[in-house]
């Protein structure tokens, strides 16, 4: 009888720890979900004044002078508020850089998790462009577009 009731109270603890938990789990996404929101918000009311394009660092709000900007696979195709969350999201958890710019061939304007390399990094900046499957990639600097084979 006294196994029983041990049983079921460890049983009960084990319970409580779970429902906690994810209560926890859930506060937390409700969190992430709307930082994510306002910082897309920002951007995209940012992008609606950089018809042309941007590089900007998404943690302090500021557009990027200098640096190679090469998109992540993983947010390609991203072109309407929608899909610019997904794109604030995966910023966030990698490298905190967001591009937009303009596709004159489909006229579509594009929202992309970014990294930036340095402008003495080419290579990697290529490399990671590549692994990528970039068919572009783009000194802010310079403000040109470097085409990758």
């Amino acid at each position: 009888m006294i196994m029983k009731v041990r049983l079921l109270a460890l049983l009960f603890a084990f319970s409580l720890c779970c429902v906690l938990q994810t209560s926890c789990t859930t506060s937390s996404n409700l969190a992430d979900n709307s930082k994510v929101k306002t910082q897309s918000d920002k951007i995209w009311t940012y992008s609606q004044s950089h018809p042309d394009g941007f590089t900007l660092d998404i943690r302090t709000m500021t557009e990027s002078t200098e640096g190679i900007a090469v998109a992540y696979s993983a947010t390609q195709g991203s072109h309407s508020r929608k899909k610019l969350n997904r794109v604030v999201r995966h910023a966030m958890h990698h490298d905190g850089y967001v591009g937009g710019w303009l596709d004159t061939a489909d006229s579509l304007y594009y929202f992309d998790s970014t990294r930036l390399f340095p402008e003495d990094s080419l290579d990697a900046a290529i490399k990671f462009g590549a692994k990528n499957k970039q068919k572009a990639i783009y000194s802010i600097k310079e403000g040109k577009e470097i085409k990758l084979k």
